[in-house]
């Protein structure tokens, strides 16, 4: 099985585990969400990152305010997943399926979203996400939110 981490999961992975976060709560969770990572992948399964997952967090560090030490927590945090390349064959009938079915529902996500999803059904991946009531809208795409 592979499991896809939505942008928001790895952003509060980061926050949780590297940024000396004084919120005990977030900490704790964060370290839970690691250890459901590293399970998934101890059982066989991959854990990985979408393309489009990384390009948003290398950007969130470029336009932070340490953008040096920023990439590099970015960089030990990837270290342990799969990444996975937005396929230029396989993806961008996924992402057209996806974006007609949600424009015509009248409920679209947002760009970014909307390529990660596709880029998750092209893989047949579980998408873990904290935004799960956002994504069960994309028809077909196993959601999951490991932060519950």
């Amino acid at each position: 099985m592979v499991y896809l981490l939505d942008t928001d999961v790895l952003i509060f992975m980061i926050r949780g585990l590297h940024s000396g976060s004084k919120r005990q709560k977030s900490v704790m969770q964060a370290q839970r969400l690691e250890s459901r990572c590293r399970a998934a992948q101890a059982a066989g399964h991959s854990v990985g990152l979408s393309a489009i997952t990384v390009s948003e967090v290398e950007f969130g560090a470029m336009a932070g305010r340490d953008p040096k030490s920023d990439l590099s927590a970015v960089q030990k945090v990837l270290t342990p997943f799969d990444l996975f390349d937005y396929d230029a064959m396989q993806c961008p009938p996924s992402y057209a399926r996806v974006r007609t079915s949600l424009e015509a529902s009248g409920l679209p996500i947002g760009a970014m979203d909307t390529l990660i999803a596709a880029h998750a059904l092209a893989l047949g991946a579980t998408l873990v996400t904290n935004n799960s009531r956002h994504f069960r809208r994309v028809p077909d795409l196993v959601v999951e939110n490991w932060l519950e």
